[in-house]
């Protein structure tokens, strides 16, 4: 009942936008009317969501709708204040779709595809295809009895930019509310995520398609095809003899490693925009090429933060950019939103049924990708660009994907529940027994399933500590791995059976991605004397953020600071002073009676 009562708080709330947009005049007084400055509007945006977010976490409400709703309010309370700067903010709010494709190919495992069988597989790559195929076919054949499907466009030209925007799903909200639920690493999880991986590759090739249309649109798709191979091979040249080397020398001073990480990120992004691609494809394959490499956690834990407030930038873009809505423009975008829907459910739950999915992850991934995608609205500029739309095809669009959103942050949060109860009303228990059937299970890729004990750093406690475990309990070592930003000890830290993960320890968001929250035991064998950039008391406070139920073990210099760090949480502290002073007096005692 409290849920609902939010729900409808909030519902209210953002409807009365709509029912109160007369309100706007009090804001066009003289102190609004004038032009504000780039760094002023963003100020605006950034101002305006904080708070709206503030107010949608206590109504338990996302903050991707924070982001969209301040957009909104934004773009009918002070239009003539933002006018000029709104072209730019929506140029570098598409940094965070860079930046996102960017750590996607930093993670991205094509293998994984094909690690979930060969008609999983089929049924993840033939998804997107399938959709448009099936969506076309829907669009010639009312055409063909005389009649127009509402939500899926007014003409033959535009139909292929309606199945595209209906086949793909959004990499951003999806990642980011499966992120926040804690579920990427379930099977369904897996599922979707691969799922939208081959998703980003149709939808470039969908974006070369649509670019390429006009006179000798045939041969200019060749030659941007045949530059993207080209530039791609290239990558992977100049980073394996190149990149990869230069990261080696650099390993030790993380802040520069993600400089040009990111300085490669974006040649290679502005490398496939002058070949006629878009920038996100070159960010992927920037990723992909260094996804490999032992620092790619340290630059997953510098990047994710730019991806986060370039991401909340583009959704209150997005907000700023849509016209005001009518009735019209709403109920085709109701209905557009009913076809993604229906696609999903219609087409891909069923492919994955076939491909011996459980019911539940079937049903569960198929709800999880049932929006309309961002990179949709990079086809849009282009279709209007050839008239192949229009501002009301924009419009339709537009509000569906944002529709589609807010749906969607309730389907996620209730995917499960939802799946279950579709599985028990149309009878698919007999599919639950296949590889799907085991919800909770999490990917095997998953850094924190094996490794549950953590060594923040490698110096001589940690080395005696591997040796002392390696002599005494060996099979300890399975379950251990090491952080570190020194290369050279990684080889030797690997010989004796050991995980190691490049990252700076200091950087709170590298503990976070390199497995201590999934971590029962934290070590940190280094006295703060070695220690740079932190302290035993700093980590100990990271890692209880990060993982309350972690036990700290820590290194200290002194009683006082073994009674300190003790008193803060601590689960054991070490002196290795203290601790080796009764040896000392020992020998000492031992020579005096020779």
């Amino acid at each position: 009942m409290l849920k609902m009562k939010r729900l409808v708080i909030f519902l209210i709330a953002f409807m009365g936008y709509f029912l109160f947009l007369p309100l706007e005049a009090i804001a066009r007084t003289s102190a609004f009317k004038s032009e504000i400055g780039l760094v002023s509007a963003i100020g605006l945006a950034v101002i305006s969501a904080s708070i709206l977010s503030v107010i949608f976490h206590r109504l338990k409400q996302p903050a991707l709708l924070a982001y969209i709703v301040s957009g909104l309010l934004i773009h009918g309370l002070f239009p003539d204040a933002i006018t000029s700067s709104v072209p730019v903010m929506e140029q570098i709010s598409h940094l965070g779709l860079v930046f996102l494709l960017f750590i996607i190919g930093l993670e991205m495992d094509l293998g994984g595809i094909l690690n979930l069988g060969k008609k999983t597989a089929a049924a993840i790559l033939l998804q997107t295809p399938l959709t448009v195929i099936v969506i076309i076919a829907i669009q010639w054949g009312a055409d063909k009895f005389g009649f127009q499907v509402p939500g899926l466009g007014s003409g033959a030209a535009n139909w292929f930019y309606y199945a595209v925007v209906i086949a793909l799903s959004s990499t951003a909200v999806v990642v980011k509310l499966l992120a926040d639920k804690f579920d990427l690493g379930s099977q369904a999880g897996r599922v979707t995520i691969l799922t939208l991986i081959g998703q980003d590759i149709w939808a470039i090739m969908a974006l070369s398609i649509v670019s390429a249309q006009g006179e000798f649109g045939g041969i200019k798709l060749l030659i941007m095809l045949g530059g993207a191979a080209a530039a791609t091979v290239a990558a992977v040249a100049l980073s394996r003899w190149i990149l990869i080397p230069v990261m080696s020398q650099l390993a030790r001073s993380p802040d520069l490693i993600a400089l040009v990480s990111m300085g490669w990120c974006f040649l290679l992004a502005e490398c496939f925009s002058q070949i006629g691609l878009s920038a996100e494809m070159g960010a992927l394959i920037a990723g992909l090429t260094i996804g490999r490499l032992p620092i790619r956690t340290e630059i997953l834990s510098k990047v994710i933060s730019l991806r986060d407030f370039f991401m909340a930038l583009f959704f209150i873009s997005l907000g700023i950019s849509l016209p005001p809505p009518s009735l019209s423009v709403l109920g085709d975008a109701l209905w557009l939103v009913l076809f993604v829907f229906a696609a999903r459910l219609i087409l891909f739950a069923p492919s994955l049924l076939v491909a011996g999915q459980g019911a539940i992850v079937a049903f569960t991934s198929s709800i999880n990708l049932a929006q309309i995608s961002e990179f949709s609205l990079l086809l849009l500029p282009v279709g209007l660009a050839h008239q192949v739309l229009d501002v009301r095809d924009l419009s339709v669009i537009s509000y569906g994907m944002m529709l589609s959103v807010l749906l969607t942050t309730y389907a996620i949060k209730y995917n499960y529940p939802v799946a279950i109860f579709c599985e028990r009303i149309l009878g698919f228990n007999k599919f639950t027994s296949g590889r799907g059937g085991n919800i909770n299970k999490p990917s095997s890729n998953d850094q924190g399933s094996s490794t549950d004990i953590i060594m923040l750093g490698y110096h001589h406690n940690a080395e005696a500590l591997i040796r002392f475990i390696t002599a005494g309990n060996p099979e300890l070592l399975t379950r251990l791995g090491v952080v570190d930003f020194n290369l050279k000890n990684h080889s030797k830290i690997s010989a004796a059976g050991v995980k190691v993960i490049y990252g700076d320890i200091s950087n709170t968001e590298t503990l976070r991605c390199s497995g201590v929250k999934h971590a029962k035991i934290v070590i940190s064998s280094i006295s703060d004397m070695f220690l740079r950039n932190t302290s035993n008391k700093e980590l100990l406070s990271a890692v209880k953020i990060i993982n309350p139920d972690a036990l700290f073990i820590a290194t200290a210099d002194s009683i006082q600071n073994v009674q300190e760090l003790n008193g803060l949480g601590a689960f054991a502290c070490i002196s290795p002073q203290v601790e080796a002073s009764p040896v000392y007096f020992a020998a000492l005692k031992k020579a005096l009676h020779r």
